[in-house]
């Protein structure tokens, strides 16, 4: 349920049948800060080429984005920048960025992704490992409210970050 876990989604999701999502958080349906994003609440902002890259993925991301409350700057026109000489001067570029909350990113993201009908993602389960058969990987096992569980799987991404027990 990440911003790279949905962008992996996103990428996946035209050449398998299904894409399943393992999420351990509840996903809010709104911008709302969660236990799973500690930097949730920091500005975060999209330079041209990561822009170009989730739009090519989700086409319209970027006006979805701004319709939400996400703003469309140029940080060289709309953001001052002291170097070692003095303020630098306010000048036109081609750089552009969209500044929002990560919580705002996410949740365009998910909406994007819920969009896509062959992406399934479960919340409020816990990834635990990699079950492999003959040293290849072949699902991933997981606890849910229900107990543990295990999927087969013939391509497996992990976005859990640099924390990931797998």
């Amino acid at each position: 349920g990440s911003a790279a876990g949905l962008c992996a989604a996103g990428a996946l999701a035209p050449h398998f049948d299904r894409v399943l999502v393992l999420e351990r958080d509840e996903l809010p349906d709104g911008a709302e800060h969660r236990r799973g994003v500690p930097q949730s609440k920091h500005p975060h902002f999209l330079l041209n080429s990561g822009r170009r890259a989730i739009g090519a993925l989700f086409p319209g991301f970027e006006d979805d984005l701004i319709a939400a409350g996400g703003l469309l700057l140029m940080p060289s026109m709309d953001a001052a920048y002291l170097d070692g000489v003095g303020w630098s001067a306010r000048k036109r570029s081609a750089m552009t960025m969209v500044y929002g909350s990560r919580i705002l990113i996410e949740r365009v993201l998910r909406a994007k992704v819920r969009e896509l009908t062959n992406v399934v993602v479960r919340e409020g389960v816990a990834v635990r490992g990699l079950t492999t058969a003959a040293g290849e990987i072949t699902g991933v096992g997981f606890s849910a409210a229900d107990g543990e569980e295990h999927v087969d799987a013939d391509f497996v991404v992990d976005a859990m970050g640099r924390g990931s027990p797998v």
